[in-house]
């Protein structure tokens, strides 16, 4: 390694002398070479001495401090003022700091002098040697829980009672401003409480297990189609308008509309955000990715991606756990709003507000992303705070290598510059990898890059496939509400995480089960809340009794309907397609027709 001095420059030389020959006939003196004391990557002290090598050497790897912040990385102003010879000279006699230029400037020169997008910044034909920084981090899980713990217990982490009281207050205050549409067999709105609010969402989640047609068939009055217990919980037309209702925040009369376009969904999200990252801490490796909450409705927000299942619908970049018990568990997650400007890509920014939101950079991780994110900048900028990375990345990105190329199956060509390996390999397709952290050593007959690169990205997208085995959403104009339970089953898939964390057994269907019904408790108003708009038969002694005074039911002819008479007298009106021929009377077929008759 060659130690860098800077000249000391005497007042009785210019700038541009040069050491002179001796002209006694000895040799000239050697110059003095100090190697710098042993010093952590981990460090954020800016060194005394540099130490790397010449652009001349593929024996010896360049050690460079990289930028320690985002704005340098990106400084457009940034430039070299000193060539490189005049960094690269050294001198006979300085070994001290007395000279004319600060420290402090030659350290940033030297910082910057091997970003990508400088003049010093190269790839070169040789393998990499990694500059891997030991895991700082403390994985596991961060709340009083243990294997015992129930799916409630665990769940109620991340939905807190807070947050339950958060929702049934703006629920009521949604419901009182916007009265919903009732018919008149419908009760008025009356004010829900946080018991009733579980209950709703336990039946919600009984939804995702047991599917039907429609919402509607579960309150059916065929025992094929009608769900028991979700009818006994409660009446559909309470279902309907809690439905209807739930809301999360609101702007007050005459107050200006918030810019921020999930202002919506903000409480909730705010608040899953904050109880994700306190309740369970992943191991060294994990993942950032986007999903797609599929959703066809016209929305600002909206994105297309033809590689996503959904197609249409809602961008969600997540932070996830790639291996361990708890693959799957998403620590952090941002909702693409579409409104990122500025002159770092969006890409760059997403990554990073990720890491530094869930407090990952600094503690040795290894995060894998897919190529929307892939860059030399952004690996470098990790680099600098103590973060490794790897991931797929695409030839034309900017300060990415040119002159990569392979032809046949298995062949492998790669570069690197200053522990940053950029690698193509030829599989079924051609792939193209950056990373900080291998070689270019193989593991079988893949590169180990494309290996680890595999494996993490299965991490990541387990919990999206058990996320959506199970679904709560259903078709919704109004997109907070369905995006609402998107994130309900993204809380479900990481108390699920959880509990295998913690050692648990237990699939992710007899979890959700047993969720649904702790969720309902012992809560029952389904034959009392209000009146069930198919009402169940009558006895048999009321049947046999109507069939002795040989009045029957019969459907109007021609499919004409007729006022229900029992209904006008209760001061309800409704058209029924039955009638009674003895009375002549338009009645119910159900409910309306044995109690006409009975009161005779």
């Amino acid at each position: 390694m060659v130690m860098m001095s800077i000249q000391r420059r005497s007042s009785s030389s210019s700038e541009g002398d040069e050491p002179q020959p001796s002209t006694s006939g000895e040799p000239p003196a050697k110059v003095l070479r100090r190697h710098p004391p042993h010093r952590s990557w981990q460090s954020s002290r800016v060194p005394t001495f540099f130490d790397f090598s010449s652009d001349d050497s593929d024996d010896e790897r360049d050690h460079e401090w990289l930028p320690s912040t985002l704005e340098d990385a990106f400084d457009p102003c940034f430039d070299i003022s000193s060539s490189e010879d005049e960094l690269d000279s050294v001198s006979q006699a300085t070994t001290t700091h007395d000279i004319d230029e600060p420290l402090s400037n030659v350290a940033a020169k030297m910082i910057k002098r091997n970003v990508p997008g400088t003049r010093r910044f190269a790839w070169k034909r040789k393998d990499n040697i990694p500059n891997l920084f030991s895991f700082q981090g403390s994985p596991g899980v961060k709340v009083k829980l243990d294997v015992s713990s129930t799916p409630l217990e665990i769940f109620s982490w991340f939905f807190t009672d807070d947050l339950l009281d958060l929702i049934v207050k703006e629920t009521n205050w949604y419901a009182a401003a916007h009265p919903p549409c009732t018919s008149p067999k419908m009760r008025k709105w009356m004010p829900t409480s946080r018991e009733e609010l579980q209950a709703y969402f336990g039946i919600r989640v009984i939804m995702g297990l047991a599917g039907r047609p429609s919402y509607y068939d579960y309150w059916s009055s065929s025992p094929v189609l009608r769900h028991e217990l979700v009818a006994e919980v409660m009446t559909r037309d309470r279902f309907d308008q809690l439905t209807a209702c739930l809301h999360f925040a609101h702007v007050e009369e005459g107050a200006p509309l918030p810019e921020d376009r999930m202002w919506k969904l903000r409480p909730v999200v705010n608040a899953l955000s904050n109880s994700f990252r306190s309740t369970f801490m992943p191991g060294q490796e994990i993942t950032i990715d986007e999903s797609l909450w599929k959703f066809h409705e016209k929305l600002d927000i909206n994105t297309c991606n033809t590689s996503k299942r959904a197609t249409f619908g809602l961008k969600v970049c997540k932070l996830c756990a790639t291996t361990g018990p708890a693959a799957g568990y998403t620590s952090c997650f941002k909702v693409y709003i579409g409104q990122d400007r500025g002159d770092i890509p969006s890409s760059t920014k997403a990554v990073l507000h990720l890491m530094e939101t869930g407090g990952f950079l600094g503690l040795g991780y290894q995060l894998f992303v897919d190529a929307w994110y892939t860059s030399p900048s952004l690996f470098r900028i990790l680099q600098a705070r103590n973060t490794n990375a790897a991931g797929r990345a695409q030839l034309n990105r900017k300060f990415m290598p040119k002159d990569l190329s392979v032809r046949g199956k298995g062949d492998v060509d790669y570069c690197s510059s200053n522990g940053l390996l950029a690698l193509q390999w030829k599989g079924r397709d051609t792939f193209t990898l950056l990373s900080t952290i291998h070689t270019a050593s193989m593991d079988g007959s893949k590169p180990s890059v494309v290996v680890d690169y595999n494996n993490s990205m299965k991490g990541f997208e387990f919990g999206d496939q058990m996320a959506s085995y199970y679904q709560m959403s259903r078709h919704s104009k109004a997109w907070y509400r369905k995006i609402f339970f998107y994130l309900f089953d993204l809380a479900i898939v990481n108390a699920w995480a959880v509990h295998r964390a913690l050692g648990g057994g237990e699939s992710q269907k007899t979890f959700r089960s047993d969720l649904a019904k702790e969720l309902l408790g012992d809560f029952r108003e389904g034959a009392d809340s209000t009146r069930h708009c198919t009402a169940t038969r009558p006895p048999v002694a009321v049947r046999q009794a109507l069939q002795q005074r040989r009045h029957a039911v019969t459907e109007i002819p021609d499919g004409k309907r007729r006022r229900c008479r029992w209904c006008s007298e209760q001061g309800q009106r409704k058209n029924t397609r039955s009638f009674c021929p003895d009375c002549n009377v338009g009645l119910c077929t159900y409910g309306c027709f044995e109690a006409w008759h009975t009161d005779e």
